[in-house]
């Protein structure tokens, strides 16, 4: 692990691999995870070509805890990150939360950015489901503090506990007791306030989109307008998957991501 100091006075705590010299592909994880959400990526990618960053954002994993939290403050902590490496573009890779940041991220800098890779993730909540789901997910965090990181554990096993998502479950369990709720419910406040699809429809950045199938047709479909939002896209559900897809079923993932950089 690598540390970084930010121009706002905060830490980046990062996991590089990788041959600088070759192509940089940036990795955002998902809410209540950290960089080790990437191990099956951060074993691969470096071996086929990259050189690979894989960040814990503001408020997880070692990185700096907040007193308040916004899309932005993620923005400005990869644009250091970047800029420390001397890296002026990157393919820009995040899974659910992470795929919210990249696709804000994305939206503002795009010449940052030379290829997109997004999957489970939204680019706004308009409909009542998604609403609900954003309102939800902050009522979730405040109880789960109430209950203690052991409920969640054992709620995350529930989730995962299917055969082919035995890695994830594995991971999310040991990383929920050490989650800080106050900064996921900052954190999933901040993810709430995306809405960035009409911007998305003004650029030509390369982008993969991705879901997993197993959170039920309104999932895929949030994921679907997404790339239909994109004017150079392309969509993969990946079966047996579930957000996280990268952890739940690496192989169609990393397949996807490979076929659509070459």
């Amino acid at each position: 692990m690598m540390k970084l100091q930010n121009a706002d006075g905060t830490t980046t705590w990062y996991e590089e691999c990788g041959d600088p010299q070759h192509p940089t592909m940036v990795l955002l994880h998902g809410i209540g995870a950290d960089h080790r959400m990437w191990q099956p990526q951060l074993e691969r990618y470096p071996n086929e070509g990259y050189h690979v960053l894989a960040m814990d954002m503001l408020g997880h994993g070692q990185s700096s805890k907040v007193k308040s939290l916004t899309l932005q403050d993620w923005a400005n902590q990869i644009t250091d990150l970047l800029q420390a490496k001397g890296v002026d573009r990157c393919i820009l890779m995040g899974v659910s939360m992470g795929g919210v940041i990249a696709l804000s991220y994305v939206a503002q800098y795009p010449d940052r950015v030379s290829r997109l890779v997004v999957s489970d993730t939204f680019g706004e909540l308009k409909t009542f489901q998604a609403k609900m789901l954003g309102v939800v997910s902050v009522f979730g965090f405040h109880m789960y503090k109430l209950l203690g990181p052991k409920m969640l554990a054992n709620g995350m096993a529930s989730t995962y506990k299917a055969p082919f998502a035995q890695e994830a479950r594995t991971y999310f369990e040991a990383v929920s007791l050490e989650v800080d709720f106050d900064q996921l419910v900052l954190a999933r406040k901040a993810i709430n306030q995306i809405d960035v699809l009409n911007q998305l429809r003004t650029l030509s950045v390369p982008a993969l989109v991705m879901a997993g199938d197993q959170f039920g047709a309104w999932f895929v479909d949030m994921n679907k307008r997404i790339a239909d939002s994109l004017q150079d896209s392309h969509f993969v559900e990946i079966p047996q998957s579930m957000d996280p897809s990268n952890l739940v079923n690496p192989a169609a993932f990393d397949k996807a991501v490979l076929e659509f950089l070459r």
